[in-house]
């Protein structure tokens, strides 16, 4: 008996040591797609769950969560997959190929896929098991792979989700607690360096379109030194180089038209891109006086070397804040509170706002035409349409002509939300274990509900197959 038991422990300390070690020499090899976009790709939509890259949709299979199954090859609920589009932009769903069969998973809205010169970028949950052979899905890896699968490495690991980041060309800045941190994708072991601590907010741009080459820009808040002050400091860094103090709340004033001595205390709401080299800050900014004169919502467009006028600060709002603000034009901005959209515009030297939405909504698309407006917005998670006429000479300045409701479905916005893409919307559909459907808004048709069904775009894993044969549900 004693001698089976010993075999028996040596088996299993054996067993546990192979585990050990193919988990510390993980591969993640595996063959390149064929017809892969190469890195000059134009890339649109970066950021979410579904990037357009070249002809394909890269895409999350789903999501799995933090503790679905992420052994490498084996993964396909949350794995990465592509598809490519027809003529239309509308995917071509027989055509869908698995690019990382891996677990995609971040508790932070603004980490999703983002893709960068050839590299897809993502977070995935740790595959390890910790000394007590529990799994360590607590923490998170962040990985990058080629665009055709090829290359999968780690770049960076961390003991939880609590990071914002942003990619650019050569850099990685992220914000972690109070410190901004940058990681160097052009060194091979991609070293990761303290850039400033005592941070406070921190603005990414979002991964537009229109990137410039302030791309790799980032800025924050930072309190002074002087624990009596009532002003606060913008600073603005380029990954790579060194952080710039952008706008000082009380120094870069002239101090005889303050409204009270202490200066200013600024909020950051956003920065969008202006131009081939200047990125525009937004934010609002208020003071310690009874009156609080200054309150309204301010933005200053910067050149790369972030000098700071109080002459070229634009002031939109007075005694009135946004919490998002969307660029029509120089002079024409949609507006987002608690309750409505609003229009901000310029009348001769006056700025004005108007409510165009009057709901809480939150701002998805808008074209313009001259006049004319197309404005696509969700409210209580309801895709909406709304057409309008915009004329600041008319007596009736918003003429609006036409609501349309175009998505009405259940999805999971635990960690994603919808990510619309060319007139498609693409979700996880909460009705079906939340995997990735899509709807294409350019062909509903309101009056008929056979064009107001989704289509799902994915792969069903065998572990989804089997719960809905237990629970007897059946796909839309």
């Amino acid at each position: 008996m004693k001698k089976k038991i010993l075999i028996t422990v040596a088996i299993m300390l054996l067993a546990a040591l192979m585990t050990t070690l193919a988990a510390c020499n993980t591969s993640y090899k595996q063959d390149a797609l064929p017809d892969s976009p190469d890195a000059s790709a134009k890339v649109s939509s970066n950021g979410g769950l579904a990037v357009k890259v070249g002809n394909y949709i890269y895409f999350i299979n789903g999501l799995a969560g933090q503790d679905g199954d992420n052994e490498f090859d084996d993964v396909v609920k949350g794995a990465i997959m592509r598809v490519p589009l027809d003529k239309e932009g509308v995917p071509q769903r027989d055509k869908v190929q698995t690019v990382v069969p891996k677990n995609v998973y971040n508790s932070e809205e603004s980490s999703a896929l983002v893709v960068k010169k050839g590299y897809i970028y993502f977070t995935t949950p740790n595959d390890e098991n910790n000394s007590d052979g529990e799994p360590k899905t607590s923490e998170m890896i962040l990985m990058r792979a080629t665009l055709d699968g090829s290359k999968i490495e780690t770049v960076a690991e961390f003991d939880d989700y609590s990071l914002t980041y942003r990619v650019s060309d050569n850099y990685i800045v992220y914000h972690r607690g109070t410190e901004l941190r940058l990681i160097d994708l052009n060194d091979k072991k991609f070293k990761d360096t303290l850039i400033e601590s005592g941070v406070g907010t921190v603005i990414f741009p979002d991964y537009a379109d229109n990137e410039n080459a302030l791309a790799d820009v980032v800025f924050y808040t930072k309190t002074p030194a002087d624990p009596y002050a009532d002003h606060n400091e913008v600073w603005a860094y380029r990954a790579g180089g060194a952080p710039v103090e952008a706008i000082n709340g009380l120094n870069d004033f002239n101090k005889a038209s303050l409204p009270h001595p202490g200066g200013y205390s600024l909020s950051l709401i956003g920065a969008d891109f202006v131009g081939d080299s200047s990125i525009r800050l937004h934010y609002t900014k208020t003071d310690s006086g009874a009156n609080k004169r200054s309150t309204g919502v301010y933005s200053y467009t910067f050149g790369e070397d972030f000098t700071f006028s109080e002459s070229a600060e634009i002031r939109y709002t007075k005694g009135v804040t946004y919490t998002a603000i969307d660029f029509v034009s120089d002079e024409r901005i949609l507006a987002v509170d608690s309750d409505s959209i609003d229009m901000i515009y310029k009348d001769g030297d006056e700025w004005k706002h108007i409510p165009v939405v009057e709901k809480a909504a939150t701002v998805m698309d808008f074209t313009v035409s001259d006049k004319e407006y197309t404005l696509t917005y969700l409210e209580s998670d309801v895709i909406k349409v709304l057409e309008f006429v915009f004329d600041p000479s008319a007596d009736e300045v918003i003429t609006l002509q036409d609501v349309t409701t175009k998505f009405n479905s259940e999805y999971n916005s635990d960690w994603l939300g919808l990510d619309l893409i060319d007139g498609v919307v693409y979700y996880f559909n909460s009705d079906v274990l939340d995997n990735i459907y899509y709807l294409n808004l350019n062909k509903v048709d309101s009056r008929d509900v056979r064009t107001q069904i989704p289509q799902r775009l994915g792969v069903f894993s065998a572990q989804d197959i089997i719960s809905m044969l237990e629970s007897g549900e059946e796909e839309e």
